[in-house]
């Protein structure tokens, strides 16, 4: 508890305490202290808690990846929930979002889209963990994934299309002449947006939810506490409801955790297929 909120009633305390929550969220913390930064010329280097737990989520997917392929190799029918369930979530996104997005060649698309949803998954329960923070709750880091989905659907838009193709293939056939320059600056300048409204949205959504579910763990904390600071036993008694709040929005990020790793991944098979397709 913060020496600011000292003294104060439980509502009194939960501005002073919820500044303090955010201080701790900042991208820039080292276990909710400011960092020391490394000079490195004109530019500066800090290995933040974010930094930590994206390397964390990375290793964590590169074991699962290698442990699911060991347990498949072993066994043509591998039993086991885990697995099952790994496999579950494979086909799902084989079978519904790229079956579903890209119309041709989806199967050579399929590895980088599985490896961009197992990452934000991963990444987004891992700071649903008491004690740990998402790599996908600071926009730097949901901004460079953004960015690599970008650069890749480039990439292989032009590999499919050339350079003069690609850019051709921003303005739909068929239109007249006269619209052909507005309606290609509109349709280059949403692509350039792409990944900033991409990042954006996954930042967002993981960050605002981290705040409430803080919100809700500092009012139980505080409820609960204020009978033997001589604030009241009625806030004890209180303190439940609080408690049952952070239940249910607990159990709202944690689907939240898998939509925002579904809606990301749909969103990137989306830009691919628009890239590599006609219009």
């Amino acid at each position: 508890m913060s020496v600011e909120a000292a003294g104060l009633s439980p509502m009194e305390r939960l501005v002073p305490e919820v500044n303090h929550y955010i201080k701790m969220l900042d991208p820039l913390s080292v276990s909710g202290s400011s960092s020391n930064p490394v000079k490195l010329g004109w530019n500066e280097l800090a290995l933040s808690t974010y930094m930590v737990f994206f390397i964390i989520a990375l290793i964590l997917v590169v074991a699962i990846v290698f442990w699911a392929k060991k347990r498949m190799t072993a066994s043509p029918v591998p039993k086991g929930r885990a697995i099952n369930a790994f496999e579950l979530l494979v086909d799902f996104v084989r079978n519904n979002i790229v079956g579903g997005c890209i119309k041709h060649d989806g199967e050579k698309y399929t590895p980088f889209i599985l490896t961009v949803f197992f990452f934000i998954l991963v990444s987004n329960v891992v700071g649903l963990i008491p004690g740990c923070k998402p790599s996908t709750g600071t926009i730097g880091a949901t901004f460079a994934l953004a960015m690599i989905v970008f650069v890749y659907f480039t990439v292989v838009g032009i590999a499919k299309k050339g350079g003069f193709g690609y850019i051709k293939a921003l303005v739909p056939r068929g239109l007249p002449k006269a619209v052909v320059p507005l309606i290609f600056v509109i349709e280059f300048a949403s692509m350039l947006l792409r990944p900033i409204t991409l990042g954006l949205r996954l930042f967002a959504n993981m960050y605002a939810g981290h705040i409430i579910l803080g919100i809700f763990a500092i009012l139980t904390e505080l409820f609960i506490l204020a009978p033997f600071e001589h604030q009241g036993v009625l806030n004890a008694v209180v303190s439940p409801v609080w408690f049952l709040l952070l239940v249910l929005m607990y159990t709202l990020e944690v689907a939240i955790a898998g939509i925002q790793a579904y809606v990301f991944t749909l969103l990137t098979a989306v830009y691919i297929d628009g890239a590599i397709g006609e219009h």
